[in-house]
This record gives C-alpha cells, sequence and structure tokens, in this order.
C-alpha cells in the first residue's frame, strides 16, 4: 500500500525537546526546494504506473517523500546502496533531511527496490520541474546555451566474443539445473565450465601472441574459437529444449501452483538468454570464420544488451561500450536538458532538436548557443538563427573563407567559445562528482523502463540541486552585502 507522506514535520528525538536541525547549509537549502508538493504529486503517478493496484493493496510501503529524497541524498553524495544505509543509521543530518527522524531505517536492499520504483519519465519530469523552480528563483533564465556529448558507461567488462559465450553458456546451465531441480524428469545437462574455461585460455594465449605470432597465432584462435562454438551449441540447443518442456502443461500438471510460476519465469529466462547466445554464436561465426567484423545489431554483453560501441576519439580510450549522452547546459552550472542515445549518431543532428526542446521550456530561444564544431552545419546554423537564437557559435569545419575567419576572430564569438569550454567541466563534475561515469542500475524486470535513462536522469537532478542551492546562497549573501553597503550609506548621509 502507497504511503505519499510520512513524518514530514521535524519530529523530537529521543525525547529531546527541541526540532531536528540540518546543519549542512546545502542540505539544508536543498530540503527546503524538495518540500514542494509537486514532486509528490510527480511520485504518486509513478508508482502507479508501476504497480496500478498497489495503491490499495499489499503492504505498507516506504514514503514517497522518503524514498525520493533518499535517492537524492544517494546521488548527491555518490554512495552505494549499503554506504547509504550506513550513513542514514549514524547521522541525524541525513535522518532529517530524508525525514526518517528516529525511526527504523530500511535496509540497503529495500532502499534499493524502493528507488526503482520511481521511473525514468518520473525522474525526468522532477527535472523538469526543478527547471520551473529555478526560473521562479531567477536561477536560470534561459539566455545562454551549452551542448556537448559524452559516454556514460554500462556496467560490463570488456566484451570479448569468448567471453560473451562463457557468460551465456553458465547463465544457461545454472537455469538448466534450476529446472532438474524443479522437475527432475526433464534430466540433467552435461557440465561443460570446464571445456569452456580451457577454450577461453586458449584464445587468450593465442591473441597475446607469444612463441607463435602472425598467421600461426591467428590460425590457433581460429581452432579454438571452433572448439569453443562446438560446445556452446550444443548447450544452447539443451537449453531450448528444456524451455520447451517447461511451456508443455504434460510436463508441469503436478506442480503447485508457486512452483508453475517459477516454472514460467525460468521458461522465460532460458528463451531470453538463449536468444542472445545465438546471436553471439552467429557474430563469432561471422568474425571468425568468415571475417566479418562489421556485423549489424553487434551484441557486447549478456545482461545489458542495451550497450553500444562508441568512439569519442579519445587517445587512452578509443572504444567506450554504453551510451551517448547529450548534456544541454545553461546558466549557473543548472542542465537543462539530456538524451540517452542509442547507438554513435552524429552530433551535428542533435542540436537543432535540443533548440526546439529549450525553445518550449522556456518560452523563448537562448540568445546565445556555443557548441564545438561536431555540431556544425551550414544548415544548423540557419536553422538555429530561424528559431531565434540571436548569437551562433560553432566553429566551422575545413578551410574557411575570409568573412568566416573574421567572424571566428571576434571577440563575442571568442568569449562564447571560452565559455562553451568550460561545459567540459561541467560534464566533468556529472561524472566524477555525481557518478555519471558508469550506470550501476539494472532493467526492472516487466517494465519497459531504461535504468540508464533513470541513472543520467538522477545525476542530472542531483547536480541541478546542488548549483541550485549554492546559487540561492549566493542570492542571500548578495542581499545582505547589499543591504550592509545601504544601512552603511544612510549612517554617512546622517
Amino acid at each position: 500500500m502507497l504511503v505519499p507522506i510520512k513524518a514530514q514535520k521535524p519530529l523530537p528525538l529521543e525525547g529531546r525537546a527541541d526540532d531536528v536541525h540540518i546543519w549542512d547549509r546545502d542540505l539544508n537549502l536543498i530540503d527546503q526546494i524538495l518540500a514542494d508538493d509537486e514532486f509528490i504529486d510527480i511520485l504518486w503517478r509513478s508508482f502507479r504506473r508501476i504497480a496500478p493496484t498497489a495503491r490499495h493493496t499489499g503492504r505498507q510501503r516506504t514514503a514517497l517523500n522518503r524514498s525520493f529524497r533518499t535517492a537524492a541524498l544517494k546521488h548527491i553524495k555518490r554512495w552505494s546502496f549499503p554506504t547509504t544505509f550506513k550513513e542514514l543509521q549514524r547521522n541525524l543530518d541525513y535522518r532529517a533531511f530524508t525525514q526518517f527522524f528516529d525511526e527504523k531505517i530500511p535496509v540497503h536492499s529495500t532502499l534499493s527496490r524502493n528507488v526503482a520504483c520511481i521511473d525514468a519519465q518520473a525522474v525526468r519530469e522532477c527535472n523538469e520541474h526543478l527547471i520551473q523552480i529555478a526560473r521562479q528563483h531567477h536561477v536560470v533564465q534561459g539566455r545562454r546555451y551549452r551542448q556537448d556529448t559524452t559516454v556514460c558507461e554500462t556496467n560490463v567488462h570488456y566484451p570479448t566474443d569468448s567471453s560473451l559465450l562463457q557468460d551465456g553458456a553458465r547463465v544457461l546451465q545454472r537455469l538448466v539445473d534450476q529446472a532438474e531441480q524443479l522437475v527432475p524428469s526433464l534430466g540433467r545437462m552435461r557440465e561443460r565450465s570446464k571445456a569452456i574455461r580451457n577454450r577461453v585460455l586458449e584464445i587468450a594465449r593465442a591473441s597475446r601472441g607469444g612463441r607463435t605470432k602472425g598467421e600461426a597465432s591467428k590460425k590457433r584462435r581460429e581452432r579454438s574459437y571452433r572448439g569453443l562454438l562446438r560446445i556452446v551449441r550444443p548447450i544452447a540447443t539443451g537449453a531450448g529444449r528444456v524451455a520447451e518442456k517447461l511451456g508443455d502443461k504434460r510436463v508441469t500438471r503436478h506442480l503447485g501452483l508457486y512452483e508453475q510460476l517459477v516454472a514460467q519465469e525460468l521458461k522465460v529466462q532460458l528463451e531470453t538468454m538463449g536468444g542472445r547466445v545465438e546471436r553471439v554464436i552467429a557474430q563469432t561465426r561471422a568474425r571468425v570464420c568468415r571475417g566479418i567484423n562489421d556485423w549489424p545489431d553487434k551484441l557486447l554483453s549478456m545482461f545489458v544488451p542495451r550497450t553500444f560501441v562508441i568512439c569519442k576519439g579519445k587517445a587512452h580510450k578509443p572504444s567506450e561500450f554504453g551510451r551517448l549522452i547529450d548534456i544541454v547546459e545553461v546558466e549557473n552550472g543548472i542542465v537543462s536538458d539530456y538524451q540517452v542515445l542509442d547507438g554513435n549518431p552524429n552530433d551535428g543532428a542533435l542540436l537543432i532538436p535540443a533548440l526546439r526542446r529549450h525553445r518550449e521550456r522556456f518560452g523563448r530561444a537562448p540568445h546565445l548557443a556555443a557548441t564545438d564544431r561536431g555540431f556544425w552545419s551550414a544548415k544548423n546554423e540557419r536553422e538555429a538563427y530561424a528559431l531565434g537564437v540571436k548569437r551562433v557559435a560553432i566553429p566551422a569545419t575545413g578551410k574557411l573563407s575570409r568573412t568566416r575567419l573574421q567572424l571566428q576572430r571576434s571577440r563575442w564569438f571568442r568569449n562564447a567559445q571560452r565559455w562553451r569550454a568550460a561545459g567540459e567541466g561541467r560534464i566533468g563534475t556529472l561524472k566524477n562528482v555525481f557518478g555519471m561515469n558508469r550506470c550501476m542500475y539494472k532493467d526492472a524486470k516487466g517494465r519497459d523502463d531504461d535504468a540508464m535513462e533513470r541513472w543520467v536522469g538522477w545525476c542530472v537532478f542531483a547536480n541541478n540541486l546542488v548549483f541550485m542551492a549554492r546559487a540561492l546562497q549566493a542570492q542571500e549573501q548578495d542581499a545582505k552585502q547589499s543591504g550592509t553597503t545601504a544601512e552603511q550609506s544612510d549612517r554617512a548621509a546622517a
């Protein structure tokens, strides 16, 4: 059963008469920002999308305001869920911020499940509402705009065909063993993990070279790959037969209700993982046997299938495995828009749609739009001016005409590019401070929700909360200084 708000007002701790106070200045301001009831309405809609019957049935869940504030605190501090649980147990500031106060803190697994119930759409709506709050407090106006792309890696090991086949075979054998314990008539599958491990080690030695190099090493690696495929193919075929039997009611009719549900879940997992193993077998045969490296729809992870190879031209990391993230930043370090993209699209195709979303969000086009040369094209520049942008600072590629060179050497253009270069620091902050370098969330079962979009959305939300709190603090200090200066002037005049 859903509980919208619990212990919203500060409560005395252990019989103390004084109220709880958040001493951390940033957290105190963030607490005031999150007190808006619209956030609770967004979370309420999210829970109703995920679990429509949870409003009236089931045991009481953790209150929505507590789950929401716990997720925000976790990403602000870049903690894991076990660390969040430990810190909430021993710190009164964090208890007051998350509004648990003197009540028992749920264990880290419960915290993780509660945060997972906030879907990607709800996180995006929270970010949009936070931008509107920032506009009301004059923290952002949407007059300056800079855009860049980066990569958020998925939590996978370095993908090789041999390691993917080993992962798939291991999972299929484990699922078949669980099915055999549930329905003994299915029979056991031969354990081939040791043979697979030996073939994988042979491939690794052949890839390193050693005594045999060149064509001999290539033939040795191909021979080991063929042996690995001969082992993995029967495992995938046998897992498919087991999945078919689990779907046959004549095989599972003697099971109880709970055991039948477990059998159906095992059947779904076997079909899903079996399909992925078949994809890896196909791409391995194409690469090893036919020499086709550019295989369409290449699978890079058995557990995070939406992982792509992204080449950003970095010398220390030529290829990254994850998703491309489009970041749009406005004044005071606030990220106004983010997009999680599939594949490795051209940056130039992202500029105009992002400018249109910016105009819808702020009600006007930015006065200044600055990006790097990857976004440049003559068409993009024309369309940006047509949307109402007064100054478009995008360096052109290729040989420059005298007019273009004079434009790019003008003072406003160079100042815009200096401000644009600071966007690299914003991406560094998102990655190194708020954890956007690697996604640690998993896709929820039975949902089309994107774990990567939830992770990036929470990182952006944490960044916006912190920098909005600092901007409000700076506004307060400026107001105090101006008030003090006015008093001193009045005294001097008197």
